[in-house]
């Protein structure tokens, strides 16, 4: 924080160096010193009026003996000391914009082991490069590991979902600052897109996936706050040892569980832990009717499938979804209803959520209603999506607003579709 009031103002001037900055959980480390009647901030000193001002300092000390004045003389060199330090640029972090994060990584896929395969396998060290507000190139040293699950799998993905951690102290003024571990959810393609290889290029429906499901993270978050943030990433990637086997992607950040427990001041729950009789309903309600909305039948509170259990307010569980990529919003050619769904298409949409006495269905139906307009709205401020892929998705939120609009097909389509809570055991 930089303040001056006017050279030779007969106020306060403040200089004061900010190392980091205010965050949940963190304490700004700083210094603060006051000039007083100088009205002179860090970046307006120089050694003309450092003489002028220790001049005066000095004959104030002289005439008055002031122990202020000793101070304000040390506060002259401290102001003076504050433009040799380095500044740290003062960039949102990761998860508070929502501007299209551009970044260059060196990676060989095919050298990545593979978890399902290798008990010992662990992390590839490389790094990430973007540049700063300045121009200049910023360095940040990572280390990276494939995902299980289905996109982990050669036969189905080349590009992998990935995991991404942080070197410890390495990404302060960065917008990774504070990060330790994220996810990255890349677009998988069935084999590489070489800029400079036309013949090898992925069809354009491989980059609407990772852009939708993105999209699908940010409308949870429009839902509740116990939703995981995302941020739309285009990553160039660099073979270290075949230039022709470069290219670029979009990709997003998702932020980790752990990191979405502290946010909330929740614990993070274990596999395994669900409990029949501490789940929040209203919040497993939500869940429901937001997975409803976007196509999604791959998904269970119950056993934990791509859904992770937060102990939240009261000791009550609450549920948060991640892997949206079978939902019907996503509609991945890959893609497949869940396991016994009487449904033979992701575009089909069926409900999952419990039969249970404490379900207010008018005021979920009313919140949803209220959201149709950001929702629509976020849809059309997605970056990457195709004038195609943007009304396709449009068309497709569209069906469930309007079913929401009619009270016997939002009955017989949720109320009455409720499936029996499981058996207390």
């Amino acid at each position: 924080m930089d303040d001056t009031r006017g050279p030779g103002g007969g106020g306060i001037g403040f200089c004061m160096t900010v190392r980091g900055r205010q965050r949940a959980g963190r304490r700004i480390s700083s210094h603060l010193v006051y000039t007083q009647g100088f009205g002179f901030a860090r970046g307006h000193i120089n050694r003309n009026n450092l003489r002028r001002s220790r001049g005066v300092l000095q004959n104030m000390m002289k005439m008055q003996g002031s122990i202020i004045a000793r101070y304000l003389l040390l506060a002259a060199f401290a102001c003076a000391g504050a433009d040799s330090v380095p500044a740290q640029e003062n960039r949102p972090l990761l998860f508070e914009s929502n501007e299209l994060l551009e970044l260059t990584m060196p990676v060989d896929f095919d050298a990545l082991c593979r978890p399902s395969e290798d008990p010992d396998c662990g992390y590839t060290a490389t790094e990430f490069r973007f540049r700063g507000d300045d121009g200049n190139e910023k360095v940040v040293p990572i280390s990276i590991r494939r995902r299980e699950g289905w996109r982990a799998q050669q036969t189905n993905c080349q590009v992998p979902t990935l995991f991404v951690r942080f070197t410890r102290n390495a990404t302060a003024g960065t917008p990774f600052e504070g990060q330790q571990e994220l996810a990255l959810t890349s677009h998988c393609g069935k084999g590489y897109r070489p800029e400079n290889v036309p013949s090898r290029r992925l069809p354009d429906q491989f980059e609407s996936y990772v852009i939708n499901e993105y999209l699908g993270y940010r409308l949870f978050n429009l839902v509740t706050e116990a939703s995981l943030r995302a941020r739309l990433v285009r990553i160039r990637y660099v073979h270290p040892d075949n230039p022709r086997l470069d290219f670029t992607n979009d990709a997003f950040f998702t932020e980790h569980f752990e990191s979405l427990a502290r946010r909330l001041g929740a614990e993070l729950l274990p596999p395994g832990s669900f409990d029949l009789s501490s789940l929040d309903y209203r919040a497993a309600d939500q869940v429901a009717v937001f997975h409803y909305m976007i196509g999604n039948t791959d998904w269970s509170i119950i056993k934990q499938d791509n859904v992770v259990l937060l102990r939240g307010e009261k000791g009550k569980q609450v549920p948060v979804v991640y892997d949206l990529d079978m939902s019907g919003l996503v509609d991945a050619h890959y893609a497949q209803p869940a396991p016994g769904v009487p449904i033979h298409s992701v575009k089909q949409r069926y409900f999952k959520g419990f039969c249970h006495p404490y379900s207010d269905w008018d005021a979920l139906f009313q919140k949803f209603q209220d959201l149709r307009e950001p929702i629509m709205t976020e849809l059309a401020n997605t970056p990457g999506l195709g004038r195609g892929d943007r009304r396709v998705a449009g068309a497709y939120l569209d069906g469930f607003f309007r079913m929401l609009e009619d009270p016997e097909a939002r009955d017989n389509n949720i109320v009455k579709a409720c499936l029996p809570l499981p058996q207390s055991s």
